[in-house]
């Protein structure tokens, strides 16, 4: 347990009843507003999409109701919500894809409820967005803007996992219901043997020469909670995976950077670019309400939250840049910042004067002096009132022969 708390921002608590999981968050200039200050975009499994844009409070002013921007019913869960570059469309949410998923993709899955949608940067070698979503059977569908492209199912697929995109290979990272890491290209999966089902997939798979293999695999022995690759150096991507004892830290090709034993729970993670170079820095939270700051394995700071996030993000806003945005499973949405609020206080100014060592020691003598004298006169004092007085009364009691009278009778 830190000593050191979380300083709260701004806060607000969304809706009562709903719950809210790690891919409910997410930051962006979503109004294309140009600033370059972002807004909070938070759905829920409810269906309720939100759009803040927060401020720090004042004593005489409500800030909730002046900080949200947009607030809509969607009649779907809301899985995930991302923003991304369209064509025609500079900025969406991936609440109005989810929302589809759940009405009109129902011929893909019958559990088109629990898909799982991605937001990825130029896969496929283009100058826009696509969207990938997993769906529970452990196809991969494809799409631009509203076109349906193609969809691929994983080889072995049992459960799906978190699924994550590297920029710089143009690869699919996902971790298996083997509890293994599996890479597939963008490449590989476009020229794949297409297949309606997951049963006709395996049987074009023995047969095809197109068969969907990974470029590579690592295995973790454990289950992943969370994947993620930060695009922060174009020479080599590093893959993060959050497992449920232990971190990870790959490269692109699926060689083991490092790997840390967690010794909590945790919930959610989030890396970040480092001013260090060939380093990076991870913002981890626990179920211990702890918000964990490390430098690769370092651990560099550590606040107390007041609630277990499941979701964590940086932001920028026009008060102050790089807050550590929060959610909870209940719907606690918080801003706040670490360490310490600044310290007005001054010092008084000493007056600054030459020190005359010769009067120095005149007047420690003189004080040593006093001392002795005080020292010498108490002590006369105290013989001279010192008087010992013995006093004995003339009266008296005469001297009891009763018990030994008595001892003497019983005796003989």
């Amino acid at each position: 347990m830190s000593l050191f708390k979380a300083r709260d921002w701004w806060a607000s608590v969304l809706g009562e009843g709903e719950e809210f999981d790690q891919g409910c968050l997410c930051v962006g200039d979503v109004d294309n507003s140009g600033s370059g200050y972002d807004k909070i975009v938070v759905g829920s499994f409810m269906g309720m999409l939100r759009i803040f844009s927060p401020h720090p409070a004042k004593p005489e002013e409500p800030t909730e109701a002046d900080a949200q921007l947009l607030e809509v019913q969607l009649p779907d869960p809301i899985i995930q919500v991302d923003m991304g570059k369209f064509s025609g469309i500079h900025y969406t949410t991936f609440a109005q894809i989810s929302a589809l998923i759940c009405s009109e993709l129902t011929d893909f899955t019958e559990l088109s409820q629990c898909m799982m949608g991605y937001f990825r940067q130029h896969f496929g070698a283009v100058c826009h967005h696509f969207i990938c979503i997993q769906s529970m059977d452990g196809m991969l569908m494809f799409f631009e803007q509203e076109t349906y492209a193609f969809g691929r199912f994983l080889p072995g697929f049992l459960l799906p996992g978190p699924l994550s995109y590297c920029i710089r290979t143009d690869s699919f990272i996902t971790v298996s219901s083997t509890r293994q890491v599996e890479c597939y290209r963008y490449e590989t999966l476009a020229v794949a043997t297409d297949a309606d089902t997951r049963q006709d997939s395996d049987q074009q798979s023995k047969s095809s020469g197109k068969r969907l293999t990974a470029d590579w695999t690592l295995v973790l022995g454990e289950e992943a909670l969370d994947i993620c690759v930060p695009n922060t150096s174009s020479v080599m991507s590093s893959i993060f995976v959050l497992g449920e004892r232990n971190f990870f830290g790959l490269k692109d090709n699926g060689q083991i950077r490092f790997m840390k034993k967690l010794e909590f729970n945790p919930s959610c993670f989030l890396p970040y670019g480092s001013v260090s170079e060939g380093s990076t820095n991870i913002l981890m939270c626990n179920h211990n309400n702890m918000l964990l700051v490390y430098q690769d394995v370092t651990l560099k700071w550590a606040a107390q939250l007041s609630c277990v996030p499941v979701a964590v993000r940086i932001a920028n806003f026009p008060e102050l840049r790089g807050l550590v945005v929060t959610l909870s499973s209940d719907g606690h949405l918080q801003c706040s910042y670490m360490g310490t609020d600044p310290s007005f206080f001054t010092a008084p100014k000493v007056d600054a004067r030459e020190v005359n060592y010769d009067e120095v020691d005149t007047e420690m003598k003189m004080l040593q002096k006093v001392i002795r004298e005080a020292t010498k006169t108490q002590g006369m004092t105290q013989r001279e009132e010192l008087t010992l007085t013995a006093i004995v009364s003339s009266n008296l009691d005469e001297v009891s022969v009763q018990i030994l009278t008595h001892m003497f009778i019983s005796s003989t």
